[in-house]
């Protein structure tokens, strides 16, 4: 059963005629790209410390003497607190203002990060990790919603270029961390200088950032949506609650990964800690896809587009851990794995969620993403070790990264077509 058309996504609050057919990127000004450039600045630095935590694990479980499964723990528990913020978050930045819940959120997640580095035991560095997971979390549900309502007609791009921002944060995070903690020897040095790092994007986006620029349709009144478009009048409707399903899979899938595939080279493989920092940032490179990935958001149905990613994951998840790979060929595959969730996935199902309800809940929906993503992804570093445990490094693979996707995929079948993202929408930029 075909969906309805989508919402007709809310105008600048300026008399602009309703456009129809596809959008040429060549329409954005310098100016608007400027103003993404300054956000995704913001979730730049939010990757890096994400990223360099798994590299720095195994120095942080042989000081606090942590066992496998509390290594585990600690590694994913920031997504606990991304996921409990999304939803309260997203509410907030709909009431009082994105621009506001990304700044507290930066300001929050950037004393958290470097409050990690003064850590006493295993207790404590799990609150201030699930302090910067609800940073995080607050800070991608109100620049999400502020970047899907500014970018109207080249929402995927606009989305795209933040999932980049994170795949450059996931590729300089192991590398300049790993850097620091060679010269240094102590893997608190990194921690410290990125949270510095953030309090300084904070004061770009303070000075730089307009409110113009964020709050685009957030004050307007639902029933101005189209009458005959009955996605856009409710809120949690089939599209929705589909897409956070594919969430919810695809982020206890990565994340799980993600927190354990360093450990995974260092002690299965026999990488050294630069060699599992270069294969791990690779994802992040990958994750520049997402450029790629939102403009084709733009233009096909995004459904068939989820399944295409969904399958890559799959694949390239059975490759990593079913063969003892070399060094380059890990590199090739965790690149790749980071354009199959980074650039084809999350972009898309962020940018789908945004187009199947009305701007004045963006910030709502945005929220529900992070929670429908993160809260079960909280889980996967324990579910990993787990498994890893009973079974081997192979096995807890290759369930993480095929297995659970299979949900996502189902879900996508129920879903239905998807409508062209470019039918007659009134547009900002």
């Amino acid at each position: 059963m075909s969906s309805p058309d989508l919402a007709k996504p809310a105008s600048s609050g300026r008399t602009t005629k309703p456009q129809s057919g596809r959008s040429s990127l060549a329409e954005l000004s310098g100016r608007a790209l400027f103003f993404l450039l300054i956000l995704d600045l913001s979730y730049f630095i939010n990757a890096m410390d994400r990223q360099v935590f798994a590299v720095l694990l195994p120095d942080i479980k042989a000081t606090y003497g942590l066992t496998g499964g509390e290594a585990g723990i600690i590694a994913t528990i920031f997504t606990l607190g991304m996921g409990l913020a999304g939803i309260p978050a997203g509410y907030l930045a709909d009431r009082f203002g994105r621009k506001k819940i990304v700044l507290i959120s930066l300001l929050m997640f950037s004393i958290s990060c470097a409050l990690q580095a003064t850590a006493v035991g295993a207790a404590d560095m799990a609150l201030w990790r699930i302090l910067s997971g609800v940073g995080e979390g607050m800070q991608v549900a109100a620049l999400f919603a502020a970047v899907g309502a500014y970018f109207n007609r080249h929402r995927g791009f606009a989305l795209g270029s933040i999932s980049a921002a994170f795949g450059l944060g996931g590729f300089t995070g192991p590398l300049l961390g790993g850097a620091i903690l060679s010269a240094t020897g102590d893997w608190r040095s990194p921690l410290v200088i990125f949270g510095a790092v953030g309090i300084v994007i904070l004061l770009l986006v303070l000075v730089l950032v307009p409110k113009s620029v964020t709050e685009i349709g957030r004050n307007e009144k639902a029933e101005s949506i189209s009458q005959s478009s009955a996605h856009g009048q409710r809120f949690l409707n089939r599209r929705v609650v589909c897409c956070l399903i594919v969430a919810s899979a695809g982020g206890f899938s990565i994340y799980g990964y993600l927190g354990l595939y360093p450990t995974y080279l260092r002690e299965s493989l026999g990488f050294t800690p630069t060699e599992a920092g270069l294969a791990a940032s690779m994802f992040g490179i990958g994750a520049l896809g997402a450029l790629i990935g939102g403009i084709l958001a733009d233009r096909i149905d995004q459904r068939l587009l989820n399944v295409v990613g969904l399958l890559a994951i799959m694949i390239l998840g059975t490759a990593i851990f079913a063969f003892s790979s070399p060094l380059p060929v890990q590199m090739v595959f965790s690149a790749l794995l980071g354009a199959a969730f980074s650039g084809v996935l999350i972009t898309n199902t962020s940018a789908l969620l945004q187009r199947s309800v009305h701007a004045n809940y963006l910030g709502r929906v945005s929220g529900l993403l992070i929670a429908a993503m993160y809260i079960p992804a909280s889980a996967s570093g324990y579910f990993v070790t787990f498994m890893q445990g009973n079974f081997g490094w192979q096995t807890a693979g290759i369930v993480q990264l095929t297995v659970i996707p299979i949900v996502a995929l189902i879900a996508m079948g129920v879903m239905g077509k998807t409508s062209s993202p470019n039918l007659k929408v009134t547009s900002h930029v």
